[in-house]
């Protein structure tokens, strides 16, 4: 009889513990899930964000290139290249970031509906600057946008005179 008593005792002190386990397990889980919610929130504004920023600097870039053009810095064959690139900055970004894609993957994919191919863009990139072409063979969505800000610089520099080149470099 005290055998029977004590698994009882014992089976009803495990019914506690895991009563206990569970509910502790319900409190965890509603915070987590509060957590989450909280976590989501701050992701979808950091997304609208990104996108509205993307589309400000793709904008600031296709008029620093077609600002390029209208001076008579670049050729046509070099604007078409990089207008396309620019037109396109916020589409290849946006699907580096969001769908984790490289550079070329995102590049390949804009280019579907364009003129130009990645053939054509890469010769002239050959002929850019050699801190240009570094950044463009990361393979990055970084690397894209230090390229695109060194792009434009290159070809915007060309109509800075002498001492202004001095007085940047510095």
């Amino acid at each position: 009889m005290i055998v029977a008593f004590s698994v009882i005792g014992l089976l009803v002190l495990t019914l506690i513990y895991f009563v206990l386990r569970a509910q502790n397990l319900q409190k965890e889980l509603a915070l987590l899930r509060h957590s989450n919610k909280q976590t989501n929130n701050k992701v979808t504004y950091a997304y609208r964000n990104l996108v509205m920023v993307t589309d400000a600097l793709e904008k600031n870039l296709i008029a620093r290139v077609e600002s390029a053009f209208k001076s008579r810095l670049i050729d046509q064959a070099q604007y078409n290249a990089l207008h396309t690139l620019m037109r396109n900055f916020s589409t290849i970004v946006m699907s580096c970031c969001e769908k984790g894609f490289s550079f070329e993957e995102a590049l390949n994919k804009a280019l579907v509906n364009e003129e130009i191919t990645q053939e054509e863009i890469k010769e002239v990139v050959k002929g850019l600057p050699s801190n240009v072409r570094m950044v463009w063979s990361k393979n990055t969505s970084d690397g894209f946008i230090a390229f695109c800000q060194a792009a434009t610089n290159a070809i915007s520099g060309a109509t800075k005179s002498e001492p202004e080149k001095t007085a940047s470099q510095n």
